[in-house]
């Protein structure tokens, strides 16, 4: 393997771990590692980080989750929809030398207090009530 630049290290993902009671399938960190390793790799093969731009990688993840939009809906399956947007979100994190764990705890420290209700289906925040 090229020795590049990555997105996530695996102290990031013990930290994100860490703070979990209990391994969840889901967050199975070393398979999740050496498959990252291997997309990040794969896009640089490719030249799909100095090749592309953010704007078109979002043109492909908004393409991507249309087909998923569309699975959805259709009942089928969608683990290849939801994988194809994780390749595009590991494209778009690695072009701008963003951690994944980074993110997803940026997120979870937006949402973890966030109080709303059900609404058709949709949690509403409380402000948007």
């Amino acid at each position: 393997m090229i020795n590049k630049p990555t997105t996530l290290e695996v102290h990031d993902l013990g930290a994100l771990m860490a703070d979990s009671d209990s391994i969840h399938p889901i967050t199975d960190a070393l398979p999740m590692y050496g498959l990252i390793e291997n997309i990040i790799e794969w896009h640089y093969d490719r030249n799909l980080i100095h090749g592309a731009t953010d704007k078109d990688q979002v043109c492909k993840l908004i393409q991507e989750v249309g087909e998923l939009s569309d699975n959805v809906c259709k009942g089928n399956d969608i683990k290849d929809d939801i994988g194809d947007i994780m390749v595009v979100l590991i494209n778009i994190a690695e072009r701008n030398n963003v951690c994944l764990a980074e993110c997803l705890n940026v997120a979870y420290d937006d949402i973890k207090d966030r109080k709303g209700k059900m609404v058709d289906g949709i949690f509403v925040k409380e402000e948007g009530l």
